[in-house]
C-alpha cells in the first residue's frame, strides 16, 4: 500500500507574521500615494477653479463691457443717506430690494435724462448678483424702468417759479434671479467671488495665533484673501477674485470667518477676473437733448405741465441746468463692506 503524504500548512505564527509583512508594505503604499492622491485633488480643483472662472469671466465680458452705467454693491445691496451706509431693509423680499436698488440707480443715473422725443427716457437695467451664500452662483434679474425728472412749480404768491419738484421714476421686475452660469459648475465646488484684484495668501494653522475652527487641523494650510498692492476697483480696473473650494461636508471645513476675514481650509484654488469697462458715460453725450451734463427745465403751473419744456430765451433751445458730473455713472457701493453681507450685485444698463 502507498503511504499517504502529509500536507502541510501554514503555522499561526507564519501567517502573523506574513500579514505583519503586508501591513508594512500597504502602510508604505499609502504614505506614497497620500501625496499623489493630494496632488490629484489639488489638480482637479485647479482645473474646475480654471474652467468655472473662465466661463464667468466670459460672461461678465459679454455684458459688462459696453455698459453704459454701472453699480457695483459690495455685500449686500445698500443705500446712503447723510448719517451713512445703510443695509436696504433685509426684511424685504429679495424682489423688492432689487427693485429699490434699481430706483435709486436710476434716480441718480437717468433723472432729467430725454429721449429724442423729449420724453423721459426708458429702458431696461438688469441686476447681476453673485450669490456667495449659495456656492456663489450667479443669476440676472431686469426691470424695465422710465426716468422721473425735475420740474419748477410757478408760485403764485411770488409770481415767480420757485420750489423745484421731483417727478419719480418707475420700475417693474421682468424676471428676478434667472440663472446665467451652468449650475453643474456646482455639484462638487463652492464658489466665492470679492470684489478688487486680490490674491490669496497661504498660511500654516501652526503660524497664527487666533483660534482656528475645529476642522481647520492643526498641521493644515489655509488661505485667506488679501488685497493686492494699490489696485483699486474702477471701470479701468474692473476685477474680481474667485476662490473655488469644495462643498461643504461639514459645518466650517472649508469655508470660515475669522475676525472679518474670509478663510479658506485646503484644498481650494483661486483665479482673478479682469476687465475694462469701455462705454461709461459714452451714450450720455451727443445732442443737447440727450446731454450728460444739462437737461431742460420743466415747468409746472400758469398754463403749464410739469412734461412741459421752456424757452425763457428766445433761442431754438430749451433752458438747460447742470445735472450729474460723468463720475456719478461708476459707483461702488461699500468696498471695504462695512455693512456686511456676503453678496455682490452689479446694476447696470446697455446703450
Amino acid at each position: 500500500m502507498k503511504s499517504k503524504k502529509n500536507l502541510k500548512g501554514f503555522t499561526l505564527v507564519e501567517l502573523i507574521v506574513v500579514m505583519a509583512v503586508f501591513g508594512l508594505i500597504m502602510l508604505g503604499a499609502m504614505r506614497f500615494l497620500d501625496p499623489v492622491s493630494r496632488m490629484m485633488k489639488g489638480a482637479s480643483l485647479q482645473e474646475a477653479n480654471s474652467a468655472t472662472v473662465d466661463n464667468i469671466k466670459r460672461y461678465m465680458e459679454g455684458t459688462l463691457r459696453y455698459a453704459n452705467a454701472v453699480y457695483v454693491h459690495n455685500g449686500d445691496l445698500k443705500y446712503y443717506d447723510v448719517s451713512g451706509c445703510h443695509l436696504i431693509d433685509p426684511s424685504m423680499s429679495e424682489s423688492a430690494r432689487q427693485q429699490k436698488a434699481v430706483e435709486d440707480f436710476v434716480d441718480s443715473c437717468f433723472t432729467n435724462r430725454v429721449d429724442s422725443s423729449n420724453d423721459p427716457i426708458s429702458g431696461r437695467a438688469y441686476v447681476m448678483k453673485i450669490n456667495n451664500d449659495d456656492q456663489g452662483k450667479i443669476t440676472e434679474s431686469t426691470f424695465d424702468f422710465t426716468a422721473g425728472y425735475n420740474y419748477d412749480d410757478w408760485d403764485s404768491s411770488t409770481g415767480d417759479w420757485t420750489d423745484t419738484k421731483i417727478h419719480n421714476c418707475s420700475v417693474s421686475a421682468v424676471t428676478i434671479d434667472e440663472p446665467v452660469i451652468n449650475e453643474a459648475y456646482y455639484s462638487n465646488y463652492s464658489i466665492f467671488a470679492s470684489i478688487g484684484y486680490n490674491t490669496v495668501d497661504v498660511i500654516h494653522s501652526g503660524d497664527v495665533s487666533y483660534a482656528l475652527p475645529a476642522k481647520i487641523k492643526d498641521d493644515q494650510y489655509f488661505g485667506r484673501i488679501v488685497p493686492v498692492g494699490s489696485y483699486g476697483f474702477s471701470p479701468s480696473m474692473f476685477s474680481f477674485t474667485f476662490v473655488t473650494y469644495k462643498n461643504n461636508d461639514g459645518a466650517d471645513q472649508y469655508h470660515n470667518v475669522i475676525d472679518g476675514e474670509h478663510v479658506f481650509g485646503s484644498p481650494y484654488s483661486s483665479a482673478n477676473a479682469s476687465l475694462a469697462l469701455l462705454n461709461i458715460n459714452s451714450a450720455f453725450g451727443g445732442d443737447y437733448r440727450a446731454n450728460l451734463d444739462y437737461y431742460p427745465v420743466r415747468r409746472n403751473g400758469n398754463g403749464y405741465s410739469p412734461t412741459d419744456m421752456v424757452d425763457d430765451n428766445g433761442d431754438t433751445k430749451w433752458d438747460y441746468l447742470h445735472s450729474s458730473a460723468s463720475s456719478d455713472y461708476f459707483i461702488a457701493q461699500d468696498v471695504i463692506n462695512e455693512a456686511g453681507g456676503n453678496n455682490i450685485y452689479i446694476i447696470y444698463t446697455l446703450p
